[in-house]
């Protein structure tokens, strides 16, 4: 892409309360394309609707109790630009309701504290369950700042560029042109293992034959024996999947690192059957508990 028609601003009040440049800041690339460019409050990538490429920016104009998202999207047709607002709507969560999930947590007084800790904030969701297939096989094994150049690689090669303003924008690699490539190129070319590019390049083959994300948040479970079927693809990557790309919170990875360390620091335990125990009351906001688990596994003591 190297021009864009039109510009469409709009603006979104997200329910409050909301937080989001805390997972930008650790999650969009700023110097690698993820391939989001989270730089200087602002987010931008590329949307693939239509058959059309629709590169957009959002900015993050206030949080807290009072939130607001500018939202720029570079295109001139208004059925477009409204089915690019939704879909942006949709990956920052605005309607997510927070203050229902910390009443919810008052079962718990530690996860009551851990949801106040993190008063608003929600990951951004991932757009489709192709995109975040490849993003969590990927991350597998390896630290999060070695995915994050992979990844950069990744979409500086494969996917569709766009100039604007001085300005670049990635789309996430088509899977027609992932598809296509020999897995020794593609090991080659970003650096990452035969059996990660081999997995990478079955699930862009299959991706017209995975189940939309309403199928996966009424079956995730069903989606997840499927998926596994793939050789490279364990059940820590399906749930990681599921958990980006579902609109609901139903599933998260209890077996992380991340999350266990988050689980010892916070509640005590780590054995995988007495955390969900305690999550059992809680089982509709489960990968939202497991993502503030993960941050504070992350967390330098």
């Amino acid at each position: 892409m190297s021009h864009y028609s039109g510009v469409k601003i709009f603006k979104l009040f997200p329910k409050a309360p909301y937080l989001i440049t805390p997972h930008l800041e650790k999650f969009a690339g700023r110097d690698f394309p993820t391939p989001s460019l989270y730089i200087d409050g602002s987010c931008r990538r590329i949307l693939y609707i239509d058959g059309v490429y629709i590169p957009y920016k959002v900015f993050i104009l206030s949080e807290g109790e009072e939130p607001i998202l500018e939202v720029k999207l570079f295109t001139d047709d208004y059925n477009l630009a409204s089915k690019a607002l939704n879909i942006v709507r949709e990956i920052y969560r605005v309607d997510f309701d927070y203050l229902k999930f910390l009443e919810k947590c008052r079962v718990d007084g530690r996860l009551y504290h851990l949801a106040r800790k993190y008063y608003g904030l929600r990951p951004t969701r991932v757009l489709d369950i192709y995109e975040a297939l490849v993003d969590s096989i990927i991350e597998q094994n390896i630290s999060l700042n070695l995915a994050m150049r992979i990844k950069g690689k990744f979409v500086r090669l494969y996917g569709v560029r766009a100039f604007i303003n001085g300005e670049e924008y990635y789309s996430f690699p088509p899977p027609n042109v992932i598809s296509g490539l020999n897995p020794l190129d593609l090991k080659g070319s970003i650096r990452t293992t035969r059996v990660k590019a081999k997995a990478i390049i079955e699930v862009a083959r299959l991706s017209g034959e995975l189940p939309k994300v309403d199928e996966i948040d009424r079956d995730p479970y069903g989606f997840m024996d499927y998926i596994t079927m793939i050789k490279g693809i364990g059940r820590w990557t399906a749930e990681i999947s599921v958990a980006k790309v579902s609109k609901k919170f139903f599933v998260g990875p209890f077996g992380d690192l991340a999350v266990k360390r988050g689980f010892k620091r916070v509640l005590g335990i780590q054995d995988e059957g007495d955390m969900k125990e305690i999550l059992r009351d809680l089982s509709e906001y489960t990968g939202l508990i497991l993502y503030l688990l993960a941050l504070e596994g992350h967390r330098r003591r």
